[in-house]
This record gives C-alpha cells, structure tokens and sequence, in this order.
C-alpha cells in the first residue's frame, strides 16, 4: 500500500484579466467612435480624401492601446489584492 503524506504549503490567490477581451473592446470602441466622428463631419467640408477610414484606424488603434493600458491597470490592482492562503497538498 502507498504511503500518503501531507504536505503545507503557502500560496497566493489572484484575479487575472484576459487580456485580449479588453484589446478586441477597446479596439471596437474606438472603431466606433472613429465611425461617428467621420460621418458627423458636414459635406461642405469633407475632402475627397477617405477621412473616415483614417478615423477608425486612427481611433480603432488609440482604442486598442487604451484597453491594454486598462487591463494593466486592472492586473495590478488584482496583485496588490492578493491574498496568502495555506493549502494542503497529497504527495504519494
């Protein structure tokens, strides 16, 4: 018969963000605002130029880099939140 010991050990506990939702939100975010901010500029003043493809791209890419700088953010409140427990441990 095996034999089982008990093993303590001392262990952090932490919530982690998924980094790539808030990169896919941020990005999408700021495609739509990119959006609002290109088809709300009046026709007398529009360009032949496709501004608003530079808009979303522009804004779509700042949304992207804000949604990382928050998961960040969120990341390392999560580490100074964590907490030191004891946990048990089953070596055979």
């Amino acid at each position: 018969m095996a034999k089982t010991t008990l093993k303590t050990e001392q262990v952090k506990i932490r919530r982690s963000p998924k980094y790539l939702p808030f990169l896919i939100t941020g990005g999408v975010i700021g495609a739509i605002i990119g959006t609002v901010l290109g088809l709300s500029i009046p026709a007398e003043q529009k360009t032949a130029e496709p501004i608003i493809t530079y808009l979303i791209a522009f804004l779509g890419g700042l949304g992207v880099v804000a949604g990382i700088v928050a998961a960040l953010v969120v990341d390392r409140i999560g580490v100074a939140r964590a907490k030191t427990v004891e946990a048990t441990k089953l070596e055979q």
